[in-house]
């Protein structure tokens, strides 16, 4: 079972992750990852947080399933399955450290333009669906980070934010499912230590999703998309943080 002070640093890092979560359907790992690598190994966070965002989409699904754009979903979950497997065999066979710094830097430029007032650009057409898929799928089982990719894709096809949303939890949920199975055919699933955690941590993922979703029922499609590129801009930044530090 976790000790006192890990749970003190983890049960607030967790409950704010998942706010940021509850609004825009992804951002967790790379929210909370850096702050619990404080106080745990990076060989646990992962694979713990891959288990509470399965739990998180599963839960929000329930919530959300009336708005999934299901054409949308289909297309993705296809490209997704390719995208994993590659993910999964560039996990367990190359050095990622210098992959990680230069997709933070794409993702914070991505941003940063984002966060820029112009006009939008024009829908993608449905074979976009394999090139953000399979680069969603892959970065999702290397870094935990491929929600941002799923965003891109579904803002250029989509309109209403909550469709958005509903569509992004559903692809996210099929997401933390395929990096469950990978952890759990490593075998890194199976520690008692790591199942306690994942607990113990359930009640501020529950509470961050609640405090998350009012908060989303309140944003227009303008700033639904300011909040989304703010947390591109820390996913990227946590992402250069943990090549240059994590070691």
């Amino acid at each position: 079972m976790p000790d006192f002070l890990t749970l003190l640093v983890a049960e607030p890092a967790v409950v704010v992750a998942y706010i940021v979560f509850g609004m825009v359907g992804f951002g967790s790992t790379l929210i909370a990852a850096p702050v619990l690598a404080h106080v745990l190994p990076v060989t646990t966070v992962i694979p713990s947080i891959a288990m509470t965002d399965l739990v998180a989409a599963w839960s929000n699904g329930l919530r959300l399933s009336k708005d999934v754009a299901k054409p949308e979903l289909i297309r993705l979950a296809a490209a997704l399955l390719i995208g994993s497997s590659i993910g999964a065999w560039l996990l367990f066979t190359l050095p990622i450290k210098h992959l990680m710094t230069m997709l933070g830097v794409f993702v914070m430029l991505y941003a940063l333009n984002g966060l820029r007032h112009h006009e939008p650009k024009p829908p993608l057409t449905l074979n976009w669906a394999w090139f953000y898929g399979v680069v969603g799928g892959t970065f999702s089982t290397l870094f935990g980070a491929g929600g941002w990719v799923f965003s891109i894709y579904l803002f250029r096809r989509l309109d209403d934010p909550q469709q958005i949303r509903a569509t992004q939890n559903a692809i996210l949920m099929c997401s933390s499912f395929m990096r469950v199975a990978v952890f759990a055919v490593a075998g890194r699933l199976f520690d008692p230590a790591l199942l306690w955690l994942v607990l113990m941590l359930v009640p501020a993922m529950a509470l961050g999703l609640y405090v998350g979703h009012r908060i989303s029922l309140r944003l227009d499609r303008q700033r639904f998309m300011q909040m989304v590129n703010t947390v591109l801009l820390i996913t990227g930044s946590s992402l250069v943080l943990r090549a240059l530090f994590g070691g």
